[in-house]
């Protein structure tokens, strides 16, 4: 389950559904939403802290990083946009 949080997150950033700097919900947040344990939750924003995708601070929220953004031309090269999976 980790991995297709991950996964569908990582996709929306790269195909540009979640742009740079928009803040992501809250793992309780998601968490509740996809009726899923927190720390699913966690392990996916860890997973995409490492991978540069994401930048956050306790406290402060969890946003898109800057740079993470393919492109058109990069976007039609990788599979279908799996819809919005954040809301």
């Amino acid at each position: 389950m980790i991995r297709q949080v991950y996964k569908q997150i990582r996709m929306q950033i790269l195909h540009g559904d979640l742009r740079a700097g928009e803040r992501l919900p809250s793992t309780r947040e998601l968490a509740s939403n996809l009726e899923v344990s927190r720390n699913v939750i966690l392990e996916a924003y860890e997973q995409l802290l490492a991978g540069g995708y994401i930048v956050g601070h306790q406290g402060a929220g969890t946003y898109v990083a800057e740079g993470a953004y393919l492109g058109q031309e990069q976007k039609e090269e990788h599979s279908p946009s799996f819809g919005n999976f954040l809301q």
